[in-house]
């Protein structure tokens, strides 16, 4: 392993000291990283105001029969969750799939396959066990994924390093590099489900909220010619295992991009209702509005 000279300018020096105590962490047994991630998530809940907010928005806008009670516990679950998922996170960059402890209980990993020359669209999902199941998943079933280069150039190092073990990271704007992985045979794993703005997105409902969504979905399975799975992942028992279950999208895309990407959502929100605090709520899903509604958040 062969660290480029410009990352270890002065300027960087406490970055590295940051992922000097990751490393280390890591090496804890799992079910202490499982209880330090789950204490940090505790600490995002009292500490992380705009997100607990944006979180506590998204859980009233989306599941609004829940009673207070339940609501506020469910809001405090999903804040934990978060720091469970970063522990995870960090565990995926620095350990090796054998060495993570975990079992991995997978439906449907025959649907990972290319057939007929034609590639595999993976529809992922942010989900706080994304990272690891990814990791999970990547290690049997390689795929490409999109990316955004991160800000801080070690952190950037990191997880490029991590990110390229199970497949080609393309930028999140080379479309043309993508659909000709996907024409060539490979998979591709893309994430549809956050607000990425009006262009190319249409108004769809999600948990009956209308949610600006994103049709790059339609629009690689078609170019790309490309099968199209969406695979439903949780954690399960504290985090000794993970479970995955594949399912097809069988005459996607539709031809109406609409269609399709209200498809994708209810999939999604069934998803979400097998593990409610297991999904990232902070992120801001209703951060566009049609015209003319007011903000939410």
């Amino acid at each position: 392993m062969t660290i480029p000279r410009h990352l270890f300018a002065p300027r960087l020096w406490p970055t590295w000291l940051g992922v000097g105590l990751m490393w280390v962490l890591t090496r804890l047994p799992r079910g202490v990283c499982y209880r330090i991630g789950a204490g940090l998530g505790l600490a995002f809940y009292f500490l992380a105001k705009r997100r607990r907010h944006i979180c506590d928005v998204n859980l009233r806008l989306c599941l609004p029969d829940l009673d207070e009670t339940e609501h506020r516990t469910l809001l405090k679950k999903t804040m934990r969750d978060q720091g469970i998922g970063l522990m995870e996170m960090v565990r995926g960059w620095f350990l090796t799939v054998d060495k993570l402890g975990v079992e991995l209980r997978i439906t449907g990993g025959e649907l990972m396959e290319p057939a007929d020359g034609r590639g595999v669209l993976v529809v992922g999902t942010h989900f706080t066990s994304l990272d690891i199941c990814g990791k999970l998943l990547g290690e049997r079933y390689p795929a490409d994924s999109f990316y955004r280069k991160h800000k801080n150039p070690v952190l950037e190092w990191v997880m490029s390093r991590s990110r390229g073990r199970f497949g080609e990271p393309i930028h999140r704007r080379d479309m043309k590099r993508a659909l000709r992985r996907l024409r060539d045979g490979h998979r591709l794993l893309y994430l549809p489900d956050q607000d990425y703005g009006r262009k190319s997105a249409e108004f769809v409902d999600f948990f009956g909220v209308k949610a600006a969504t994103t049709i790059g979905t339609s629009t690689l399975a078609k170019g790309g010619r490309a099968r199209v799975v969406f695979p439903a992942y949780r954690r399960l028992d504290h985090g000794r295992a993970y479970e995955i279950n594949i399912t097809e999208l069988e005459g996607f895309p539709s031809g109406d991009p609409a269609a399709d990407a209200r498809r994708i959502n209810a999939h999604l929100e069934q998803a979400i209702l097998n593990a409610p605090e297991q999904y990232i709520w902070v992120h801001r899903r209703f951060k566009t509005r049609p015209e003319g509604e007011a903000r939410v958040y």
